[in-house]
């Protein structure tokens, strides 16, 4: 039986062969996608075109509707246009790690829209619902729960989660629900100041419906949380035994959170083991230099990025700021135009004409409201005082996806 991981694996498979005349999807995709064989390859591209294009919305002015004119867009340069994730980037105007992060969202959007259309819909049920749940139902509750993400984003934006501290949250929970099956839990706590970029709430919820999922799959015996940092990733590997099941577990819980953080989810049956292999971003420290000498000012930026990856450092005088920028090397610059001992726009000219300094993300952040002189002299963003913690950190999250970050 197919389920919807599987389904969506192979066309993230068929999408990378696209336009090669010579390619035929498996014959398991054809009734999913509503053709048979002898229709010829022709058809799926159309039937793949045509579904890209259901995704771009007539007005753009809600969440949902920004969110799917965005994967329009990503997979419309991609797959129809077929440019490369760099020509991508600079097209959208955002950078190739953020293109890689958003079209593993889109692809999964992109999936679940011939999921929910497909003809035969006795292939698979939703493992978070019954089986007998009508259709109308299923979509609802997908809705819900994707609302439900978006407000958590919204109420919190920015959030980053440790994971160690967090795992010993879930290892609390983990045991209650363990012990009543005779099955221990035991978590190998990572690297200390290991963290991703996601909100706490749902991180511990995709790791107890994990836990979950596996005690329906196993007899009394263990189950295992193991986490690593590979590169920019965070895996964690989930594993119980012994398994006593002859297929691996699903979710459609954990598919639905992981794709609004640009993870990813495996579940796997390998011997007597059962589990799942979960990916998601790290969320290294970022630096933003905040030059103002305002200084109960910069304690509330200090206050607004608790909780999250940015860490404020303060910079009350602007002579200074060159030789303390090559020093600490900040990953975006945070600039008040009225300064004590230099004007802001000469700073700002003058950051913009060294080379250590040129291409520094910075943020002109002050209560002389000359958007358009900023942004003509270098400033990546104008931000008008005074600022909320959302606008604030909002900020923040958009300069990071519109420019590389500096090492």
């Amino acid at each position: 039986m197919l389920t919807f991981e599987e389904f969506e694996q192979s066309l993230r498979h068929v999408l990378v062969h696209f336009r090669d005349p010579a390619y035929h999807p498996p014959e398991f995709l054809w009734p999913i996608l509503g053709y048979k064989p002898q229709h010829g390859v022709a058809v799926i591209q159309n039937a793949i075109t045509q579904t890209i294009e259901s995704l771009k919305p007539a007005t753009a002015s809600t969440a949902s509707s920004l969110r799917n004119l965005r994967f329009y867009e990503l997979l419309n340069c991609r797959y129809i246009q077929e440019l490369t994730q760099e020509e991508t980037a600079d097209r959208l105007g955002i950078t190739p790690r953020h293109v890689r992060r958003e079209q593993q969202q889109a692809i999964h959007a992109l999936a679940r829209l011939f999921w929910e259309k497909r003809p035969d819909k006795t292939l698979s049920s939703l493992e978070d619902t019954s089986d007998e749940e009508p259709e109308q139902e299923s979509t609802a509750w997908r809705s819900q729960v994707r609302e439900e993400l978006a407000a958590l984003q919204q109420s919190a934006p920015g959030s980053m989660v440790e994971v160690g501290p967090a795992l010993q949250g879930v290892l609390k929970i983990g045991e209650a629900l363990t012990a009543q099956h005779g099955i221990s839990l035991k978590v190998k706590l990572p690297e200390p100041d290991l963290t991703v970029a996601m909100h706490l709430s749902a991180f511990r919820q995709v790791l107890i419906t994990a836990i979950e999922k596996i005690v329906q799959s196993i007899s009394p015996g263990q189950v295992t949380i193991a986490v690593e940092r590979k590169g920019g990733r965070v895996h964690l590997l989930l594993t119980g035994a012994p398994a006593t099941t002859n297929h691996p577990p699903n979710s459609e819980l954990i598919q639905e959170i992981l794709a609004v953080h640009g993870g990813s989810v495996e579940a796997y049956l390998e011997e007597n083991r059962v589990g799942f292999r979960i990916e998601l971003p790290s969320a290294e420290k970022i630096t933003v230099l905040v030059v103002d000498d305002n200084t109960d000012l910069v304690h509330f930026y200090q206050r607004y990025t608790s909780g999250t990856r940015y860490r404020i450092v303060h910079l009350a005088e602007g002579r200074q700021a060159l030789d303390f920028i090559r020093e600490i090397k900040p990953n975006i610059i945070i600039l008040d135009v009225m300064l004590p001992d230099i004007d802001g726009w000469e700073l700002l000219t003058d950051l913009r004409a060294q080379p250590a300094t040129r291409m520094m993300p910075i943020i002109v952040c002050s209560v002389i409201r000359r958007a358009e002189l900023a942004l003509s002299l270098g400033a990546s963003l104008y931000l008008p005082k005074p600022v909320r913690r959302r606008e604030f950190i909002e900020a923040l999250e958009q300069i990071l996806n519109q420019a590389p970050i500096t090492e």
